[in-house]
C-alpha cells in the first residue's frame, strides 16, 4: 500500500508531506483547491505520462517521492525482471523529477530507472480510477479493454497480437512489391542518389556540435588572441619591466632574512613560494594556449564549407547526426525490400494467404473467449449495481464482425436498460452522470476482485449522485478498502463520513503566490469539513450536528 507521498513544486503546491495508512482514506475540499493535483502527482510518480507545465511557476523542477509497504512477492519479482533490487521487507520507494527544460529523473528504491521502467512497476502498485474512466463508458471503441482486463485469456491476446503484426509487415512488403513498375523505377533512383549522398558526406554523431564551437572561436580569434597575449605579457618579463613571476619570486627572495626572524614573515613566505611556482604554472599554461591558438583563415574556411555542407542535409534528412544516419539505414532497408524480385512477391503472395488464414482462426478464439466472459462480466457487474440503488438494471453487450484490426475483429459495446420494461440500449445513449460514476464503481469493483494492486485511487467518482445513491457508493468503497486500500477525492459527505481517515486540502495566498496544504482531521475537523460540504462556507450548528450524526451513522454500519 502507499503509506507516505512527498510532492515538492507540482502546480500550486510547494511542498507536501502526505501520510496514508490501511483502509479508506479520502482527501476533500474546495474545488481548485488542490484536489486532483494530488492525483496528477501520484499518477507522475507511477510513470504516467505527464508535462513540465506541472512544475510550480517559478521553479526549476518538480519531484514527487512515493513510499510503499507490505508489498507483495510479485513485486519483488518485477524488480528482479528489470535487474533491480527487491525490497527490503516489502518496502520501496519509488521518485520521478521533472526538469523545466523536459527532461525526466526517475529512480526505484535508489537506483536510476527509465520512466517505462517506472510506469511498468506502477501498475502493480496502484489504480487510478476518475471522471476520464467513466467517458471511457461512452467510447465503444474502448469497451473490449473492460472485458480484456477480466478475461483469462492472455496467452490468446499474445497469440493475436504476434501474429497479426506479422501479416501487417509481410502485407506492407507485399503493397511495396505490387506499386507501379515506373514507380519503383523512379524510387530505387531516388533512394540510391539520397543514399549515395548522405555516405559521401561522412556524418560524424558530434560534429556538427564541433564545428559550431570552432566556428565560434574563429569569430571571437581577435579577442582570445589579445587576451592571451596581454595575459602572458603580464606575467613575463620584458624588455624593460619584470612580469608578475619575477615579482614573486623577487619578493619571496626578499623574505628569506625576515622570515629567519620572524613568525609572521615565515608564515608570508610559505604562502609566497606557493603562490609564485602557481604563478610560473599559470605562465606556462598561458603560453601553451597561445601555442594552441593560432588562427588558420584556410581552416576557417573549411569549417563554414562543412557547416554548410551538414546544414543543407539536417535540413532534408533532420537536425541531427543521429536522424540523418537513422534515415541513411532506412532508405537502405527500403531499398532493399523493393529489389526483392517478381518470384519473391509470387512467393510473398502465398505465405500472406496461409498467415490469414491463422489470424481469422486466431480472432475467431479471441471473440469466443471474450463472448463468455462478457456473460460472467455482465452478471457480476450486475450483482453490484444492485447494491448501488440500481436493482432493476439489465446489461448485455454487441458483438459486431469487422475488419482485422490490431485488438481482434470485433467492435464491442456495452448495453443497458435501467428500468424494468425498456430494451438494451448503447450505454452512451441513455446513462446519465450518476449512472456512470456507479457503472464505472461496479466494473473497477469487479476487475479489482482477485487483483493484486494494494491501494486505488478514485478521482471524484461520487460525481452527480444523489444522497441515498452516494451513501450505497461510499458503503461499497468501505467493502473494497477492507481488501486493500482505498484513497478517494470526494465533494460527497457520505463519501467522507464512511472514510477510515480524512484530509483536507486547503489553497491560500500569500504575498502574491498560491499555495496548497493537507491537513489531517481529528473527529472534530471531519465533521466541521463534512458540514462545509454540506452547507458551504458558512457553517451552522444544526449542519455540525448532522455531519457528527453522519460520522456516528457510518460507525455503526462499518
Amino acid at each position: 500500500m502507499l503509506s507516505e507521498l512527498n510532492i515538492q513544486n507540482i502546480a500550486v503546491i510547494e511542498s507536501a508531506d502526505l501520510t496514508f495508512a490501511p483502509g479508506f482514506h479520502v482527501l476533500s475540499g474546495e474545488t481548485g483547491a488542490g484536489k486532483s493535483i494530488i492525483v496528477d502527482a501520484l499518477s507522475a510518480v507511477l510513470g504516467e505520462r505527464t508535462s513540465r507545465e506541472l512544475i510550480r511557476t517559478g521553479a526549476d523542477s518538480a519531484r514527487v517521492t512515493a513510499t510503499f509497504t507490505g508489498l507483495p512477492s510479485k513485486v519483488d519479482d518485477l524488480l528482479k525482471e528489470m535487474d533491480l533490487e527487491p525490497t527490503e521487507q516489502g518496502e520501496l520507494i519509488v521518485s520521478r523529477t521533472i526538469f523545466a527544460e523536459g527532461r525526466n529523473s526517475c529512480r526505484i528504491g535508489g537506483t536510476p530507472v527509465t520512466v517505462t521502467m517506472l510506469k511498468k512497476l506502477g501498475q502493480s502498485l496502484i489504480s487510478i480510477h476518475g471522471q476520464h474512466d467513466s467517458q471511457e463508458l461512452l467510447d465503444p471503441e474502448a469497451h473490449y479493454k473492460f472485458l480484456d482486463a477480466m478475461g483469462n485469456y492472455g496467452d490468446l491476446q499474445e497469440t493475436y497480437r504476434t501474429h497479426y503484426e506479422e501479416f501487417t509487415g509481410l502485407y506492407r512488403r507485399y503493397k511495396q512489391l505490387s506499386t507501379d513498375e515506373d514507380a519503383l523505377l523512379r524510387r530505387i533512383d531516388f533512394l540510391k542518389f539520397e543514399i549515395s549522398e548522405i555516405e559521401a558526406a561522412g556524418i560524424r554523431v558530434g560534429e556538427y556540435d564541433e564545428l559550431m564551437d570552432r566556428r565560434t572561436f574563429f569569430r571571437n580569434s581577435e579577442k582570445v588572441l589579445k587576451g592571451l597575449n596581454r595575459a602572458l605579457e603580464a606575467l613575463s618579463d620584458g624588455e624593460e619591466t619584470s612580469g608578475a613571476v619575477s615579482l614573486a619570486f623577487d619578493a619571496l627572495a626578499d623574505l628569506k632574512v625576515p622570515a629567519q626572524h620572524l613568525e609572521e614573515a615565515r608564515e608570508a613566505e610559505s604562502q609566497l613560494t606557493d603562490a609564485a611556482y602557481a604563478l610560473q604554472g599559470v605562465r606556462d599554461a598561458v603560453s601553451d594556449a597561445l601555442f594552441a591558438c593560432q588562427y588558420d583563415p584556410a581552416e576557417q574556411d573549411r569549417v563554414e564549407d562543412r557547416i554548410a555542407e551538414l546544414n543543407k542535409l539536417r535540413s532534408r534528412f533532420g537536425p541531427t547526426e543521429e536522424e540523418i544516419l537513422t534515415k541513411l539505414e532506412e532508405e537502405k532497408a527500403e531499398l532493399e525490400s523493393i529489389e526483392v524480385s517478381d518470384a519473391d512477391r509470387k512467393e510473398l503472395e502465398e505465405v500472406l494467404e496461409q498467415k490469414k488464414e491463422v489470424l481469422l482462426s486466431d480472432a475467431e478464439a479471441l471473440s469466443r473467449a471474450r463472448k463468455e466472459t462478457a456473460r460472467v462480466f455482465e452478471q457480476k457487474v450486475k450483482g453490484e449495481l444492485e447494491f448501488l440503488n440500481m436493482p432493476y438494471v439489465e446489461l448485455g453487450t454487441s458483438f459486431e464482425r469487422c475488419k482485422l484490426n490490431p485488438t481482434g475483429a470485433d467492435v464491442i459495446e456495452f448495453l443497458i436498460s435501467p428500468n424494468p420494461g425498456e430494451a438494451l440500449k448503447p450505454l452512451s445513449k441513455i446513462a446519465s452522470g450518476g449512472e456512470l460514476s456507479r457503472i464505472m464503481l461496479a466494473i473497477q469493483n469487479v476487475l479489482s476482485k482477485g487483483g493484486n494492486v494494494g491501494t486505488m485511487i478514485f478521482d471524484e467518482i461520487d460525481t452527480g449522485l444523489s444522497g441515498s445513491a452516494s451513501e450505497r457508493v461510499a458503503r461499497k468503497l468501505q467493502e473494497v478498502s477492507r481488501d486493500r486500500q482505498v484513497l478517494c477525492i470526494t465533494h460527497s459527505p457520505q463519501v467522507a463520513a464512511y472514510a477510515d481517515a480524512h484530509s483536507l486540502i486547503e489553497k491560500t495566498v500569500s504575498e502574491g503566490k498560491t499555495y496548497t496544504k493537507v491537513t489531517p482531521l481529528d473527529r472534530e475537523g471531519r465533521a466541521r469539513e463534512i458540514a462545509r460540504i454540506i452547507g458551504g462556507e458558512q457553517v451552522t450548528e444544526l449542519q455540525l450536528q448532522n455531519a457528527s450524526e453522519m460520522l456516528d451513522f457510518a460507525a455503526r454500519n462499518d
